[in-house]
Parts: C-alpha cells; sequence; structure tokens
C-alpha cells in the first residue's frame, strides 16, 4: 500500500523551475496567469473605447458649435432681411439687383460701363 500512495503521490508532483510543485498548483497558477491576462485586456479594451468615445464627443461638440454659429448670423441675415420687407422699398431693391447683379436695364436707358477701373 505505501508503494501505491508513494507512486500516485510522486505522479501528481512536477518540477518547474527547480521547485517541486503539485500538479494541481500549477494548473492554479495557470488559471489565474491567464485570468490577469484577459482582464489586462479587459481593461485594455474599456480604456480604448472610452478614448474613442471621447473624441467623438469632441467632434461632435466642434460641428455643433459650428452649426449654432451659422444658425445665429442666419438669423441675423433673416431678420435683416424682414427689415428690408418691411420698410417698403421692394421696388427699389428689386431694381437695383436687376441692374447690379443681372446687368438688365429698362427700355429706353442707355448704361454705361466705365472702364477705367
Amino acid at each position: 500500500m505505501y508503494n501505491l500512495y508513494s507512486y500516485f503521490y510522486n505522479y501528481n508532483l512536477m518540477r518547474v523551475k527547480g521547485k517541486v510543485m503539485a500538479v494541481g498548483k500549477i494548473k492554479e497558477r495557470k488559471r489565474s496567469i491567464i485570468l490577469a491576462v484577459l482582464l489586462c485586456a479587459l481593461m485594455i479594451y474599456f480604456v480604448a473605447t472610452i478614448v474613442s468615445l471621447q473624441i467623438k464627443v469632441k467632434a461632435q461638440q466642434d460641428i455643433n458649435e459650428t452649426l449654432s454659429l451659422t444658425h445665429q448670423q442666419m438669423i441675423q441675415e433673416n431678420a435683416e432681411l424682414e427689415a428690408r420687407i418691411e420698410n417698403g422699398n421692394e421696388e427699389e431693391n428689386i431694381d437695383r439687383i436687376a441692374r447690379e447683379e443681372y446687368g438688365y436695364a429698362l427700355p429706353d436707358e442707355r448704361v454705361y460701363y466705365d472702364s477705367t477701373d
């Protein structure tokens, strides 16, 4: 009986780096190393995800700020146009735009251009 016990006891022991360790402890050490590596990988993934989301949030805030400024400019421009319409100078504005932007003139009007500039 002693030989059988001795055989199984020695079977469950292994040499690791010059030390004699039980096979169960070696498996436990491997599990703890694997678990530590998995936890480190998970932490790295979470940190990378958070950093990525922060970058996206900052980019979106910049876009929102730009759109807000554009919106304010459009509101100001609309207010100016509404003031023009309410002043009643609509025909004068139409005549001015037609002459300056499109080069139109009245039927019996002669237009002279100064080419010295």
